[in-house]
């Protein structure tokens, strides 16, 4: 999928097309339609899913994680050694 086409979800760590997002927002879901996880409302809400799914040792959450940390994204301070 080109990367307009779908919209990464924190939650499970899974891109998600927006077909499948537009689908289950019709049907009156709101949470995500993968893991039916609620949206993150805030930053800390988002880190803290992403802090969550690199302890149990997701990959994909811990290079999420370091990005975060190498641009200093959502409130978070830059720090290199850390991403």
């Amino acid at each position: 999928l080109d990367f307009k086409q779908w919209m990464f979800k924190a939650c499970c760590m899974r891109k998600v097309c927006n077909g499948c997002i537009l689908a289950s927002q019709r049907r009156g879901m709101r949470d995500c339609p993968f893991c039916r996880t609620a949206t993150p409302k805030t930053h800390n809400q988002l880190l803290s899913m992403i802090r969550k799914r690199a302890d149990a040792g997701d990959p994909v959450a811990i290079w999420h994680l370091g990005a975060k940390y190498n641009s200093g994204d959502h409130g978070l301070e830059k720090d290199t050694t850390r991403a």
